[in-house]
């Protein structure tokens, strides 16, 4: 019985070794999104009106500030940064976020500026 407990755990202690390393730090998820970001064809506008804040969760890539960025609005629409959202909300949901609340801006062709 004894052999059958320690195996048991043994296998539960593998499974969790490979899954720890993978949650909390964000960087895989951060490197994917900052590419998102900067990708100009995700950032193209006319107005202020083409632009729209998205959140980036505990993420912090670059282009963002407390928890989000910009991005025009088919890129926020699209599916690809919808999957690339919730990876950032979910790779650590217990950060802190400032409060202060971006206003879509578009400047030089860009939202939220050039890269």
């Amino acid at each position: 019985m004894r052999s059958r407990v320690s195996a048991g755990f043994g296998a539960v202690a593998i499974a969790l070794s490979v899954w720890l390393p993978a949650c909390g730090d964000c960087e895989d998820e951060t490197a994917v999104a900052e590419k998102f970001l900067e990708t100009p064809t995700n950032l193209s506008c006319q107005s202020n009106a083409d632009c729209e804040v998205v959140s980036t969760g505990c993420g912090h890539p670059a282009r963002s500030s407390c928890g989000q960025a910009q991005l025009n609005h088919p890129a926020a629409a699209s599916s690809q940064w919808k999957r690339l959202q919730a990876d950032l909300v979910n790779c650590d949901n217990k950060c802190e976020q400032c409060g202060a609340a971006l206003l879509p801006t578009c400047s030089n062709g860009l939202c939220g500026g050039a890269p």
